[in-house]
């Protein structure tokens, strides 16, 4: 991994060198990522902290990928996720699954629970629609059966910004 550069603060233009380390990365929609390696710079002049996260594109298809192969029942913000990185609306998504958007976005809300069915449904679609993980969708297909009914809420998925491998890792509690 290269050395980390000076940094400008977006907020007070001082000179901060960066930090790398994990950064919880709720800007993708998701609670539970961990992105592992990421450049932080801390202001002491100011306090702002930015977050310099590179390879934008291969992280969130790196993302997918893991979601699309978690051993988890999907949560309703990983729906949304793949549903955003596949650049469809509810309604869109929702032709594919023979639903309304209504439907969607309850799924999405964690209002209504997705069923184990179009869990798996939506993890083959996200596979086939995304033309850099379509050649994995037999490794998709085979890894059906094995997807627990639990929620994958229970679960923090890290992503090693350098090189795009991923886990998940059970979310540790605080005592």
């Amino acid at each position: 991994m290269k050395k980390a550069e000076n940094h400008e603060c977006t907020n007070c233009g001082e000179v901060v060198i960066p930090e790398r380390r994990s950064y919880r990365y709720l800007e993708s929609g998701l609670e539970n990522v961990i992105l592992q390696g990421v450049e932080i710079a801390d202001c002491p002049n100011c306090a702002n902290s930015d977050v310099i996260i590179p390879r934008m594109a291969k992280i969130h298809r790196s993302i997918a990928q893991a979601l699309v192969n978690s051993p988890a029942r999907l949560t309703g913000d990983q729906l949304r996720f793949l549903r955003k990185h596949l650049g469809l609306n509810g309604e869109q998504l929702g032709a594919y699954l023979h639903t309304d958007r209504t439907k969607i976005s309850k799924w999405e809300r964690d209002e209504d629970p997705i069923g184990p069915s179009t869990d798996r449904l939506v993890r083959l679609l996200a596979a086939a629609l995304d033309s850099e993980l379509r050649p994995g969708v037999s490794a998709v297909a085979e890894h059906l059966p094995r997807i627990s009914d639990e929620s994958g809420k229970e679960l923090e998925l890290h992503v090693n910004v350098a090189t795009l491998h991923t886990a998940f890792l059970p979310v540790l509690r605080a005592a």
